[in-house]
């Protein structure tokens, strides 16, 4: 099987965060192979929190910048977001204890089909539906993007 990797809106947000220039340059690698490979999974959730933090919340970017960074990752928003993934997101939220919105994102990687989700929130290595959660800051991905 061929690895596709959901992005945790944090790894995508790394991307342009100055404040540790180690998970930037890391997070900023993962992003570029994740593109060109065509592995990199994101829903429409992911690159709306992202626009969101990078612009407003936390002003890493300026609008324009911002809107730019996201709108070179529309080819990867592959992952569905309707009513099946809601209904999904219910059960994992209730096997799992995570939070809502981390809840969504999972339900969305699990029914786009994605072996790994990348992310430093969740629990590290822990499977949801077939699906392996992993620290992108801790575990090496590189021979799952290429």
């Amino acid at each position: 099987m061929i690895a596709s990797l959901f992005a945790d809106t944090n790894l995508l947000i790394y991307t342009l965060d100055p404040a540790d220039p180690v998970k930037q340059a890391r997070a900023f690698a993962i992003v570029e192979q994740g593109v060109a490979s065509g592995r990199l999974v994101t829903s429409p959730q992911s690159l709306n929190e992202c626009y969101q933090v990078m612009a407003m919340k936390r002003r890493l970017a300026i609008p324009e910048t911002a809107r730019s960074f996201v709108a070179s990752l529309f080819p990867t928003c592959r992952a569905e977001m309707n009513l099946e993934t809601i209904a999904l997101a219910w059960e994992i939220e209730a096997e799992t204890r995570f939070g809502w919105w981390d809840s969504l994102l999972v339900a969305s990687a699990v029914r786009h089909g994605c072996t790994h989700f990348l992310t430093e929130d969740l629990s590290d290595g822990r499977r949801v539906r077939g699906m392996t959660l992993l620290n992108p800051f801790t575990n090496d991905v590189s021979s799952l993007l290429s």
